[in-house]
């Protein structure tokens, strides 16, 4: 090859041969004879190129939607409820973890919760010696109905080494040194157990304390009453086991006031959740019209999917079914989301029937959220009880974008087939070069020959010119 070229050039060097450029003839031959094939597989390239993104961005659009769904699929994201109390500075109220009950419930609050508090002798100072230097030991009896002794070694004998020892012991009763007086010394410990009437305590000591005979407040239960069951008693002002699935915080006591705590399903979270369903379906349904359509410019991977109709039909067709589907756990007059208003319209675009959404959710609020969510919260994927309209959705979605899935499949085989595009691309250009020297070869020794021709006539014209010359003379 390299003698070709050489041979060649030196002739053209020369200004003998030709003249012709025969690389640049026989490249544009090679060219020629490979440019077709080339534009084919190279088109092919960028086709699956393109592709790759579409099923990218199909993948990423399933993905949002199966999200979405998944919102949806416990019982406490769709079935809310409000509470709220008629006199907030007597009685405050919030949701609970439990299943609030709707109603209405009449409270009276007899007798606040307290703890017992008691106090020692007043002392000179917080570091005065109780027991010459020397420690002791001092018992806290806590508990009415079943009391337990707690035995607590007291090491420094000083009032803030009593407070120490008590709150170290951690028993449930704490200490605390304060000095009541504001212009001298008057150091008391104050002693304060768990509230409710069973965890009254008792004190004794080896050193006189003085907490016996100085008795702040006994322990007492909450008292209260409600919708007309009375004596309903509790350690804590917090209650959260009388109104189902409500928190009381009990603040004032007045037997003589009724306060009203209402419970009420609210239902702005499944309206909601059916709204961000029906727009991500459309959003969905929009993105893959972009992907098939090849005359759409919105935006660079419009179309890019437009060589595979098939598979944004089979999207398109596995999704709209899967969301018309009936529910696993159909309840009352529900089974699906048409029985609640949710209609496909001629256009592949769900909508909202919103009078008939109105009446049924009104009428059947509990039955629409069992048919989406089994009326379970929690559920997981390995479970075999019936999971509702959400779950049941989820999992045919899970099925596309799944490793073994639709879009995985064809993504991958796309980039398989641009391996192979490229492997054949590479393949051609063997072969041009081999086409490229096969011209070179010929047009050298053709160039050679034209040089020897040409050799051959000057030779002639000279002989020839001798004779006219000789004739002549």
């Amino acid at each position: 090859m390299s003698e070709i070229t050489s041979a060649s050039t030196i002739v053209q060097t020369l200004d003998a041969g030709s003249g012709i450029d025969i690389k640049n003839l026989a490249q544009s031959l090679a060219d020629a004879e490979n440019a077709a094939v080339k534009a084919r597989i190279s088109s092919k390239i960028e086709e699956k190129t393109l592709s790759i993104s579409g099923y990218s961005i199909a993948f990423n659009s399933v993905s949002e939607l199966r999200d979405v769904v998944a919102s949806m699929d416990d019982m406490r994201e769709l079935k809310a409820t409000s509470v709220v109390s008629s006199a907030s500075d007597s009685i405050g109220v919030k949701t609970g973890s439990g299943d609030a009950v709707p109603g209405t419930y009449d409270i009276t609050v007899q007798q606040l919760a307290q703890s017992q508090s008691n106090m020692s002798n007043a002392q000179s100072s917080s570091s005065v010696a109780l027991n010459s230097g020397t420690g002791f030991s001092m018992t806290i009896t806590l508990g009415a109905a079943t009391p337990v002794a707690h035995e607590i070694s007291v090491v420094s004998d000083t009032p803030q080494g009593v407070v120490d020892a008590i709150n170290a012991a951690d028993i449930g009763v704490s200490a605390l040194l304060i000095n009541t007086s504001a212009t001298g010394n008057d150091w008391r410990i104050v002693l304060d157990g768990p509230s409710g009437a069973d965890n009254s305590f008792a004190v004794s000591s080896d050193v006189t304390l003085g907490f016996g005979s100085n008795a702040l407040r006994t322990a007492a239960d909450a008292i209260v009453s409600m919708n007309g069951i009375t004596g309903i008693t509790r350690s804590s002002n917090t209650l959260n086991d009388v109104v189902p699935g409500v928190t009381l915080d009990l603040l004032q006591a007045d037997s003589s006031k009724t306060v009203s705590v209402r419970v009420a399903e609210d239902q702005a979270p499944l309206r909601e959740a059916v709204d961000g369903l029906i727009a991500a379906y459309n959003e969905f349904n929009l993105l893959l019209s972009e992907l098939a359509s090849s005359d759409s410019e919105a935006s660079e991977f419009s179309g890019s999917l437009s060589s595979d109709y098939s598979t944004v039909r089979m999207l398109r067709d596995r999704v709209r079914d899967a969301l018309l589907a009936d529910s696993s756990t159909p309840s009352g007059s529900i089974s699906a989301l048409r029985d609640i208003g949710v209609q496909l319209g001629a256009d592949g675009k769900l909508s909202l029937d919103e009078e008939k959404y109105s009446a049924v959710v009104e009428a059947n609020f509990d039955d629409v959220v069992t048919m989406f969510s089994a009326g379970t919260n929690d559920q997981n994927e390995f479970s075999v009880a019936a999971k509702g309209f959400a779950a049941d959705t989820m999992t045919a979605l899970d099925e596309l974008i799944s490793d073994t899935g639709a879009l995985k499949t064809r993504q991958s085989n796309a980039e398989l087939s641009i391996v192979d595009y490229e492997e054949r691309l590479a393949k051609i250009e063997l072969r041009l070069t081999a086409a490229y020297e096969g011209y070179l070869k010929q047009f050298a020794a053709m160039d050679t020959l034209v040089d020897q021709m040409q050799g051959i006539g000057t030779y002639l014209d000279s002989q020839f010119e001798m004779m006219r010359n000789n004739t002549r003379n």
